[in-house]
């Protein structure tokens, strides 16, 4: 074998272990936590809507910042800790939070009902899911979709929406969860 086709060899082998390290599964315990914050806050939404927006003030920018921490343990912990990534995903997940707290301004500086305040802000958790999906984990994808179908279910207004979605929210992120640990033990 003469040195081209060895390094035909070497360059294939790095290209397909680069392949395989960017399939990353999501971290685990961000999933269950926010399984837990999402789950409970959608829920409040039908159970006791006016401590909704206590509840998020606190858990929105506290679970951001769990996330970030977690995530930061769970990349040393694989063993791929990179700074880049880490600033990617807190530029995504920061930029959908200050999103969300710019809707709150729609009904304050314009004739916007407060009712619409919840269903835009499902949106721009829906399209921030999807995005994470496409870019960071796939599975999240499935998660934005699910939230965009909830976006149209709480325009409907049955009874129990909220709880309803936050349930299968949960459901969904724990299952992610769930897989995400199988496919990392695997790897």
């Amino acid at each position: 074998m003469n040195e081209l086709q060895q390094l035909e060899q070497d360059l294939h082998y790095v290209r397909s272990a680069v392949e395989r390290a960017d399939v990353n599964p999501a971290p685990r315990l961000i999933c269950f936590l926010w399984a837990v914050l999402g789950g409970v806050g959608f829920a409040l939404v039908d159970i006791r809507g006016v401590w909704v927006p206590t509840y998020w003030t606190v858990a929105g920018p506290g679970g951001l910042l769990l996330s970030a921490y977690l995530g930061w343990r769970h990349a040393r912990h694989l063993g791929q800790p990179c700074a880049l990534t880490g600033r990617r995903q807190l530029w995504h997940w920061g930029s959908m939070l200050a999103a969300v707290y710019l809707v709150l301004l729609l009904p304050v500086l314009t004739p916007t009902s407060w009712a619409m305040v919840g269903p835009t802000i499902l949106l721009i958790l829906a399209l921030g899911y999807f995005q994470a999906g496409v870019h960071f984990y796939p599975a999240f994808r499935w998660i934005g979709l699910l939230l965009a179908l909830g976006y149209l279910l709480v325009l409907m207004r049955p009874a129990y929406a909220w709880l309803t979605l936050g349930l299968l929210f949960a459901v969904a992120l724990v299952a992610t969860g769930i897989y995400s640990s199988r496919h990392e033990a695997t790897a």
